[in-house]
């Protein structure tokens, strides 16, 4: 199920979010203007209630999430052709979200205007404000999490998107939440083994550069792989949720009885 071919899309998205981050600071750091930029201000407060900071940040922000959405829309769409039965190429999710460009521009605008308000407000508070604020975020989360695969099977405004997202996620929410806890199992199982790949080069063999650098490049591309692998694990559940939710079948190369009995289904 894990085609060679969906790993790209992760690769992708990143390369694409650091060639902007890239492209916008690096001229400006190499400069120095960024450090005289900030530098200008008496204090943090100041710097981030500057409106050019506000909607610099927000373009930025709206920008890499726009990104990130165009790449997992294409990830999404081969996953679903994988689950019909087909053969996905790069270049079909590719297709996919560039004739899906028009609802996931609107709604990455839509989804990264409600974020970044809440990131902003959180930001400004303490305490038990800040946890209420965080959970308001937490929830918002939760209800556009089926978002991109309404907008890739349905094509539908933001509104709608939100809507249906809810109905599919009190569907599965229980598989859902057991679905991640799982990922989270394995992304914390993979970042103990990476830890102690790190540690052992920077302690155990220290007095021996060339084994501890072999040792810290082996957990950069540990890291880097299991993080593709995972992001694109999460994808494909999530295709697979989407499918059982509106359409009541068990996708290809997932377990019938396992799923029905999540959703508290049982078979005739």
């Amino acid at each position: 199920m894990l085609d060679k071919e969906m790993l790209i899309f992760p690769i992708l998205s990143t390369l694409a979010v650091f060639g902007l981050l890239g492209g916008i600071f690096w001229p400006m750091w190499s400069s120095g203007e960024f450090e005289v930029f900030v530098n200008s201000f008496e204090s943090e407060a100041d710097f981030q209630n500057d409106p050019r900071v506000i909607i610099g940040g927000f373009l930025i922000y709206f920008a890499c999430s726009f990104i990130v959405i165009f790449f997992n829309a294409a990830l999404l769409t081969c996953a679903m052709i994988r689950f019909a039965g087909g053969d996905p190429t790069v270049m079909d999710g590719l297709r996919s979200s560039c004739r899906n460009i028009h609802q996931i521009f609107v709604w990455s605008l839509f989804a990264s205007t409600i974020g970044y308000i809440i990131q902003m407000i959180e930001s400004r508070f303490d305490g038990l404000a800040r946890l209420f604020i965080g959970a308001i975020g937490t929830a918002w989360a939760i209800a556009i999490y089926f978002a991109i695969p309404v907008l890739v099977v349905d094509r539908v405004g933001p509104i709608e998107a939100v809507k249906r997202s809810v109905s599919a996620m009190r569907k599965t929410w229980g598989t859902a939440l057991a679905s991640h806890a799982g990922l989270a199992g394995l992304s914390t199982l993979a970042g103990i083994i990476g830890f102690l790949l790190v540690a052992a080069g920077g302690v155990r063999f220290m007095d021996q550069p060339s084994v501890a650098y072999s040792l810290w490049a082996a957990a950069i591309l540990w890291f880097t792989a299991t993080t593709l692998i995972i992001t694109t694990l999460s994808s494909i559940l999530k295709a697979a949720l989407y499918i059982y939710a509106v359409e009541g079948v068990v996708p290809q190369y997932f377990d019938e009885r396992t799923i029905r009995s999540a959703f508290g289904k049982k078979d005739s």
